[in-house]
């Protein structure tokens, strides 16, 4: 399939599930949309840990033009995902962008967030009408530990997350040695998160970007998440040796929790995404395959 006069990768098959391989599905991306590479959080587990600031420029028009010319080739869109680093450090760009995607050409795009909630800006966001789906950063139980991990204090009010819609949310939590690395942890975090009223968890492990991420490396499949009780697994799936994932619910009392864990062997591996940075559009996140 070709865009710009281009060709790019589509997602033609689906996962492969307990040795069946995938079937094949309508041709589809995922289109990232980094807004930014700055950040207010310094996480030693970052792929953008090591970038120096703020974007100055981002081309709206130009995403846009990217989001026509791709549901003109008949493409179906999995996610736009707005990310960053911090989106709500720009929030300027991600409110214009939320409101151009409020028009009825785009009404059927999901816009998804990808935030560490920790600023108030990122809390106001947070509650715009227009997303479909949200996913806050959330790698700790304890607010002092996250601080610790994040290199910056956190308010304790950070988790009342006034007025959000919590239907939309759900927390991705990294499995990091020290940190949640256990079941024992893990059970605290599931537990943590329904107490915040949020009923989608995601445990991930670290993509092995750096030394910090080698050496705190923790295999979701370690934890053994079918020992904690009440802990039901659903499905498995994966793509080679390139990711894998299960899924999970997690019943407590008449609550039920939905649980993802997904592994990124390959931090190359970017089949069917595409990243838009404000300048370009390129085909996956580790290559200069500029397609526009």
């Amino acid at each position: 399939m070709e865009i710009f006069g281009k060709t790019v990768q589509l997602k033609a098959l689906g996962c492969n599930s307990v040795g069946v391989p995938g079937h094949p599905i309508p041709p589809s991306i995922n289109l990232f949309v980094k807004v930014t590479n700055g950040c207010n959080a310094k996480c030693p587990f970052c792929s953008n840990s090591n970038s120096k600031g703020v974007n100055i420029i981002f081309n709206i028009d130009k995403l846009f033009e990217v989001i026509d010319e791709i549901q003109r080739q008949g493409i179906f869109v999995n996610r736009v995902n707005i990310t960053g680093g911090e989106p709500s450090i720009v929030q300027d760009i991600v409110t214009e962008i939320l409101e151009r995607a409020q028009d009825e050409n785009y009404s059927k795009l999901h816009l998804h967030l990808n935030t560490n909630g920790l600023l108030p800006q990122s809390q106001y966001l947070m509650t715009h009408s227009r997303w479909n789906s949200i996913s806050m950063s959330l790698h700790h139980y304890d607010v002092n530990r996250l601080s610790c991990l994040y290199g910056v204090a956190i308010p304790k009010n950070t988790l009342e997350l006034h007025n959000i819609d919590r239907r939309k949310l759900n927390v991705s939590c990294n499995l990091i040695r020290g940190y949640v690395d256990s079941k024992d942890e893990v059970k605290k975090m599931l537990d943590f998160t329904m107490s915040l009223g949020i009923f989608r968890i995601g445990f991930v492990s670290l993509l092995k970007v750096n030394e910090y991420c080698i050496s705190n490396f923790v295999d979701y499949d370690d934890v053994d998440l079918k020992s904690i009780p009440n802990v039901y697994h659903t499905q498995s799936k994966d793509r080679g040796k390139d990711c894998k994932c299960a899924n999970y619910l997690y019943n407590n009392g008449l609550d039920i929790l939905e649980i993802y864990m997904r592994y990124y062997a390959n931090p190359y591996y970017c089949e069917s995404s595409l990243l838009y940075d404000g300048e370009y559009l390129k085909q996956g996140f580790h290559q200069d395959n500029i397609i526009y």
